[in-house]
C-alpha cells in the first residue's frame, strides 16, 4: 500500500519520535508511532489542523514522504473506539501487526495508517520520495473572504 507523511524534512523519518516526544490520538507520549495517510490531501488536512501559526510564519521546510507498506501487515481497525489514544497503545504494546489503518476524524470515509516501528517487521515500510511541500495560502483565509 501506498501512502503518504507531510512533515518538516528534519522529520522526515519512519521512527515515531515525535508521536513518542508528544503523543498524538492514537498514542500518549512515550510510545514511538508514525502517522500515515491514504492520501497526500488526507495527509494535509491532518498537519493543518494542528498548525496554529498564521501562513506568513509558517516553516518553510515541510516534506511529502511516500511510504509503501506491505498490504499484509495492516489490520483494519473499525469502528473509532471512544478511547483512541489507549486503543493504540494497546495495539502498539500487543504488536498484533506492524501497521494499523484507522477511520480519520476529520474524514470519517479516508483512513490513516498507524505504523509501529518497534514492531519486527516495521522495516519493511519502505521511505520512497520525499518531495518539498508549500501549503496553499487559501488554507489559511478567513471565513467569508473572497479571493
Amino acid at each position: 500500500m501506498d501512502l503518504w507523511r507531510l512533515c518538516r524534512r528534519p522529520f522526515a523519518d519512519l521512527t515515531g519520535e515525535g508521536a513518542r516526544l508528544f503523543g498524538g490520538r492514537w498514542n500518549t507520549p512515550g510510545r514511538p508511532m508514525v502517522y500515515l495517510a491514504e492520501h497526500p490531501a488526507l495527509a494535509a488536512m491532518e498537519v493543518r489542523v494542528h498548525l496554529d501559526l498564521p501562513f506568513e510564519l509558517l516553516p518553510a521546510d515541510f516534506v511529502l514522504m511516500g511510504v509503501a507498506i506491505p498490504d499484509r501487515l495492516i489490520r483494519d481497525l473499525e469502528p473509532v473506539p471512544a478511547d483512541t489514544a489507549a486503543a493504540g497503545d494497546l495495539w502498539l504494546s500487543e504488536a498484533t501487526s506492524a501497521a494499523l489503518r484507522v477511520p480519520s476524524i476529520l474524514m470519517p470515509h479516508a483512513r490513516n495508517v498507524l505504523l509501529n516501528p518497534r514492531h519486527r517487521d516495521a522495516g519493511r515500510a519502505v521511505m520512497g520520495t520525499v518531495e518539498t511541500f508549500v501549503f496553499d495560502p487559501r488554507m489559511w483565509r478567513p471565513l467569508g473572504r473572497e479571493g
